[in-house]
């Protein structure tokens, strides 16, 4: 039997969701912030889209192209909030459902489409109880297709809140007329590699000598551009209960403007490996390798340290962290800071030395306190009087195993 698979995403998703909760916005250009103050829009309504603002534009271009623009800052747990009810209300149109991003959802409808009358008939009832349950300013444009890139790429080519289906009839034009933004697996850096080459379309890549994308791309990827240009994709759908366990943690952040103030730099770092290490504790495991990043006035810093014992106290990773910046003598202004935590292991199969298990006596309490009054309720002492950066559900569901399982999204 033929794989049936839809590929439902929510329109403008940030932006839609701030016009449902305030009637004040709706039919009004709109452009999402991360935070009140940042500079660049994360997201755009499609009143805003039509006067070319989209994702990535700074706030001066966007006023520039659209100077009614009103600029709202994200409101991520509300957008956590309605993920959880469209996980939810895919779920009871297929069993075999996989998260792919904050508004994103695959459904493998092989085995269901006939309880609905047939896919065509399940994506309309789809739409109708997305406009039901999550509201009427929440738009969903559906793709159906026999994989998943195909079914992607119909969404995207589909008429806002229109649903399109991939048939023998269509599929070669669709191919043809879909840019490479609407191609899952072909990104900013491929297409400008691809351009290089003078291939800016899926049938030139089609067209192409094989041996060409092997020697410019490599075994791997010169054979994958290949399916990709014919519509070729046999991945499967992954459900939360086939998500590998995480192989590392890690949490971001860039400044409103840049500091050079030792204060502040080292509050940031603490401040991040404290959700790094309060994920890890969440999912029940512990790392030994500790990583650090900074970046400012065009210069960057990268660096890792490899313990001998597993961690996720807070206080002994930061230790590790601070020691590889200090090293670095570092003299310029600071715009970004990552920190990651990686080569992970169940803490369950640990052997824990004493002091450890003493303090593993502690960290549930503290983290118990803080899931029921609000993360940072309790906080290291590094953070007295300093802006604290609260977690945030990233767009693409980074640490995905974290989000969907450990702490429950859907």
């Amino acid at each position: 039997m033929m794989r049936v698979i839809i590929h439902a995403d929510l329109n403008s998703f940030f932006a839609s969701a701030q016009q449902q909760a305030d009637p004040a916005l709706r039919g009004r250009p709109v452009g999402i912030l991360k935070a009140k103050g940042r500079s660049c829009i994360i997201a755009a309504s499609d009143e805003a889209k039509k006067f070319g603002v989209r994702t990535g534009v700074n706030v001066y271009e966007a006023k520039r192209l659209c100077p009614q623009i009103i600029l709202v800052p994200a409101d991520f747990p509300k957008y956590e909030i309605m993920t959880k009810k469209f996980i939810r209300l895919a779920s009871e149109f297929s069993d075999r459902v996989e998260v792919f991003s904050l508004d994103e959802v695959f459904l493998e409808i092989t085995d269901t489409a006939w309880w609905f009358g047939g896919a065509m008939s399940l994506a309309q009832k789809l739409q109708s109880r997305v406009k039901q349950e999550l509201g009427e300013f929440i738009g969903c444009s559906i793709g159906i297709a026999g994989n998943k890139l195909m079914a992607k790429m119909a969404s995207g080519l589909a008429p806002r809140r229109g649903i399109l289906a991939v048939t023998d009839v269509n599929k070669a034009s669709l191919l043809a007329r879909a840019p490479f933004s609407e191609v899952c697996g072909i990104g900013y850096r491929l297409t400008k590699r691809l351009a290089g080459l003078g291939l800016t379309s899926l049938p030139q890549i089609s067209a192409a000598p094989e041996s060409i994308l092997l020697a410019n791309f490599g075994p791997f990827w010169g054979r994958r551009l290949k399916q990709i240009s014919r519509g070729e994709d046999d991945s499967p759908i992954i459900t939360t209960d086939k998500l590998t366990t995480a192989k590392s943690v890690s949490r971001t952040y860039t400044l409103y403007q840049d500091t050079t103030d030792p204060a502040k730099i080292k509050a940031l770092l603490r401040n991040l490996v404290e959700e790094a290490v309060w994920k890890l504790r969440q999912m029940g495991l512990s790392g030994r390798q500790f990583g650090v990043g900074i970046r400012g006035a065009n210069q960057s810093r990268f660096g890792h340290i490899t313990s001998k014992i597993c961690l996720d106290d807070g206080r002994q990773v930061f230790e590790q962290i601070y020691t590889i910046y200090n090293h670095w003598h570092w003299l310029y202004p600071v715009r970004f800071a990552g920190v990651w935590i990686s080569l992970l292991q169940s803490k369950a199969a640990l052997t824990r030395p004493l002091f450890n298990q003493r303090q593993d006596c502690l960290w549930p309490l503290i983290d118990k306190i803080n899931q029921k009054y609000g993360l940072y309720t309790i906080f290291p002492g590094t953070l007295i009087n300093q802006s604290i950066v609260r977690p945030e559900v990233n767009g693409y569901l980074g640490d995905k195993h974290f989000q969907l399982i450990d702490k429950r999204i859907g």
